[in-house]
Parts: C-alpha cells; sequence; structure tokens
C-alpha cells in the first residue's frame, strides 16, 4: 500500500477531490441518434408486434374450431351457411403448418380432421404403429397416424381442398389484408350464396383520362413507398443506392447482335470402315493405319488377279 500522509486536509483540497470524483462518475453526455437505425428498429419492432397479434389470433381460431361444428347433428356435405361462413373467415391467416396443427388438435381430441365433420375420427385395423394399406398403386406402408386423421376419403377431399388454397406466407409478412376467402366443397352452395354476402364484379364505365393518370401516379407512389420499406428492412437509405447493387442497377444490356446464321456441329468426314473404331467421334492413330493398311493389301490383291487373267 502506498504510504498515507498524516496531514490534515484543508477545505479547498477536499472539494477539489469531491469535485473531481464526481465528473469522474458522472454519466457520459448523450450520443446523438441514428435516425437510420431509429427508422430501422421501429420497422422490425411493428412486424415483431404483428406478427404476437397474428399469432394469438391463429391460436384462438385453433380453440375456436375445435367445437364445430355447432351441432352434433350436422352434414359436412351440406354444413349450416354460419358454421361454414366462421370457418372460412377464421382459417384466412392460417398457413398450411397452422392447419396442420388444427387437424392434429382435433385428431387429439377423437374428432374428424374435417372442421365442418361431427363424426369421431377413423380408426386403423390394427393399433401396430405402421400399417399396410392396398391402394391403386399396391400395397404401401403408411403411418398408423395418417389413416386415423379422416372419418371418410370424402372428409379427407374436402379438408385437402381447403389446404392447397391457403397462403404459405405468414399473415403479418401480407400485403394489405391476410389474403382472399376460402373456398369450400359444399352441395348447398345457393343456401350459403342467400345467407352470405356475394363479391359480385362491379361492370364500371370507362375511366376518363384524369382519373387513369391519377391512379397512375398513385400506383408509381406504392411502388415507391414498397420500395422505401424494403430499404428500411436491409438497413440502406430510402432513395440511395447501395454500394452492393449500385452498378447492378445502372448498368446497362446491350443485345448481341448475330451477323452470321448459327451451323450446326459437324462431324469429320469418315470412312464406313473407321466408324466402328471412333471414340467420341475420333478415330484412333493406329485404327487408321490398320485401315490404310487392308486398303493397300486389296489392291495389291486386285492388281495379281488382274495379271492372272487371260490376255
Amino acid at each position: 500500500m502506498p504510504p498515507k500522509s498524516i496531514l490534515k486536509k484543508t477545505p479547498a483540497a477536499a472539494s477539489t477531490q469531491t469535485a473531481v470524483a464526481v465528473a469522474a462518475n458522472a454519466p457520459p453526455p448523450p450520443r446523438a441518434v441514428n435516425q437510420r437505425h431509429l427508422n430501422t428498429a421501429v420497422h422490425h419492432a411493428r412486424i415483431y408486434e404483428q406478427r404476437k397479434q397474428v399469432e394469438a389470433d391463429i391460436l384462438d381460431a385453433v380453440f375456436e374450431l375445435l367445437d364445430f361444428p355447432t351441432s352434433p347433428d350436422a352434414d359436412p356435405t351440406r354444413p349450416s351457411p354460419s358454421d361454414a361462413h366462421r370457418f372460412r373467415q377464421a382459417i384466412v391467416p392460417f398457413q398450411p403448418s397452422d392447419y396442420d396443427g388444427l387437424i392434429e388438435e382435433r385428431n387429439i381430441a377423437d374428432k374428424c380432421g374435417y372442421t365442418l365433420c361431427p363424426r369421431p375420427k377413423g380408426k386403423a385395423p390394427s393399433t401396430a404403429r405402421k400399417q399396410f394399406v392396398e391402394t391403386s398403386k399396391g400395397v404401401q406402408i403408411v403411418d398408423r397416424k395418417r389413416l386415423e386423421m379422416w372419418c371418410s376419403d370424402d372428409c379427407a377431399r374436402r379438408a385437402l381442398f381447403v389446404k392447397v388454397q391457403l397462403n404459405e406466407e405468414p399473415a403479418w409478412l401480407r400485403q394489405g389484408d391476410y389474403g382472399t376467402e376460402i373456398d369450400l366443397m359444399v352441395k348447398n352452395t345457393e343456401e350459403h350464396h342467400e345467407a352470405l354476402p356475394l363479391r359480385l364484379k362491379k361492370t364500371a364505365a370507362p375511366a376518363p383520362k384524369d382519373t387513369e393518370e391519377e391512379d397512375a401516379a398513385a400506383a408509381w407512389a406504392a411502388r415507391d413507398d414498397a420500395l422505401a420499406d424494403l430499404a428500411i428492412e436491409r438497413g440502406e437509405t430510402p432513395g440511395r443506392l447501395s454500394k452492393v447493387n449500385k452498378d447492378l442497377i445502372t448498368d446497362k444490356i446491350k443485345e448481341r447482335v448475330v451477323k452470321f446464321p448459327p451451323t450446326p456441329p459437324s462431324l469429320p468426314p469418315q470412312s464406313s470402315g473407321q466408324s466402328h473404331m471412333a471414340i467420341e467421334g475420333h478415330v484412333p492413330k493406329s485404327a487408321r493405319d490398320a485401315e490404310q493398311a487392308k486398303d493397300s493389301d486389296d489392291e495389291d490383291d486386285k492388281q495379281d488377279w488382274d495379271k492372272a487373267l487371260p490376255g
């Protein structure tokens, strides 16, 4: 330890040391806020908040659809308009994986995977984990869990018809609303059209020129807003080109002008005797020499035969 002084400290020295200690322990001055970083953080925070809200809505919809249909005597081919309307509304934000989760939850509750079917799920012939099923392609090995998803093949087709219409993009990333409505395979379509509002096509008169120009301007403005949001999400400054894509965007593509028509490739002429010796179109030198020697022998034999002829 360093030696301590035995002299008493004067009030002025003590106050000076206290001020120095306070200045050393004082918090650093606030830094200037980077607006670009702030906009990026706010953008991602809003996306995260939307994701939480969508996931909560999907969870509530799964709990609600577990008790569907509302009537125990409902017919899946002719569901009530109220049940069908609510089912179509509830699954709009679903992804295919969320729909699979709904089917699994209904199977756990010993119900058919199709939401508008009140019957219990099917039972496999045995309790084995893998089952032998005879199909049009022959005997196949299928998981017992897949066989017990539905009460019948008809419900399976109706449920999968709904699944193929679901959007694979998460609902919190979709532009505008969650998406379009879902269609159902039902036989009482007329009852649904009477009970539910129809989305009729409006045949409007041709818009005047000024309206078309305003629509075009609005479309370009929406495009600029979308590009600005994308730039913020990437961490770039809206309206400026980054170093990565500057050359990619400013370069111009020039089409090459062909002066001569293209010609197909062709092989060099070969004799019929050498075609079987070619290796990917090339005849080895040894094969060519052997063929030439054979031709020369044939010519010599012909000359000798001519000499042996009379006259």
